[in-house]
């Protein structure tokens, strides 16, 4: 299985499906933020990717997530910070603008446009990138727009091969992307319960539909106790580099930890109160509060 690819005519139905969603407008409010981004990179700036729960939303309410594309890290970011993006991709960053009477705000990670392309093959071994590139999303601002579709339908294929050998043979375009996202979740360290995967899909059922069957039809389980066991490394080496992105997110994003609280709460409903001596000095007692509040139940 590691060596299958995904056929020319498959590849081409994925990438119409691809070219569509990645085409889909984006709300006023994300434009501001679009502007402040192209001043603040310069022509580091490539464009950016538009993706999670408020890109379904008529009026956004809630924060925007963004991936933005730039030529290299530490011409974009500096010295420091360019250099722990090259190392552990993205940097995490907070952005708020004007819009009328109202703010937006948006997170926003950066990575550099080659790195985007790597993180989409099979070069990645995580699922960190792949699979978020592999859900829908939109294409805002990049010039060579083709050359950032090859890369998403990469991320496809990239997931599709490395997930159907935990599949039935007989599973459903609705059941591959339910049960193929909920090993990418175990993944990582979230906060979101186990029916993310099914709340996804059903919020864009033509698209999941169409790229399922797709994948389905032209690519076969392959070697699956490889399979599994890549799996469950992912899952061991995951939950800390996801532990690894949040420290570092606390010194790029404005207002971190207090972010990470709501996000918290957002998603379990229960309350998360950071101490003082947390914000005073996060490096030394930030490590209590997560052994907290994993005991607790809060991350998965």
């Amino acid at each position: 299985m590691s060596g299958a690819r995904l056929g020319p005519v498959a590849r081409e139905q994925i990438r119409s499906v691809l070219r569509a969603e990645a085409a889909r407008p984006a709300q006023p409010e994300v434009e501001v933020l679009l502007a402040a981004l192209r001043a603040r990179f310069g022509e580091c700036y490539v464009g950016a990717l538009y993706y999670g729960s408020c890109r379904r939303q008529a009026v956004v309410e809630g924060l925007i997530d963004l991936h933005v594309l730039v030529t290299d890290p530490r011409r974009a970011l500096g010295r420091v910070s360019g250099t722990l993006c090259r190392l552990l991709p993205p940097n995490v960053y907070y952005l708020e603008a004007s819009h009328g009477d109202a703010v937006v705000r948006c997170k926003y990670a950066v990575l550099s446009l080659r790195q985007f392309q790597k993180v989409c093959t099979r070069a990645a071994f995580h699922s960190y990138f792949w699979a978020r590139y592999a859900q829908p999303l939109t294409v805002l601002d990049v010039t060579d727009r083709e050359r950032v579709l090859d890369s998403l339908v990469d991320a496809v294929e990239t997931l599709a091969v490395r997930a159907l050998p935990l599949l039935p043979e007989d599973v459903d375009w609705e059941g591959f992307w339910v049960q193929t996202l909920g090993w990418c979740y175990r993944a990582e360290l979230r906060a979101e319960g186990g029916g993310r995967a099914g709340t996804l899909v059903a919020a864009h059922p033509d698209y999941y539909r169409a790229v399922g069957e797709a994948v389905l039809a032209d690519l076969t389980s392959g070697r699956r106790p490889a399979a599994r066991l890549a799996w469950w490394l992912r899952i061991a080496v995951g939950k800390p580099l996801s532990l690894a992105r949040l420290l570092k997110g606390l010194y790029t994003f404005d207002g971190g930890l207090d972010y990470v609280a709501w996000k918290l709460e957002r998603h379990t409903g229960r309350p998360v109160e950071i101490p003082e001596r947390v914000r005073r000095r996060p490096l030394i007692h930030l490590w209590p509060l997560i052994w907290k509040l994993w005991r607790e139940g809060m991350f998965r």
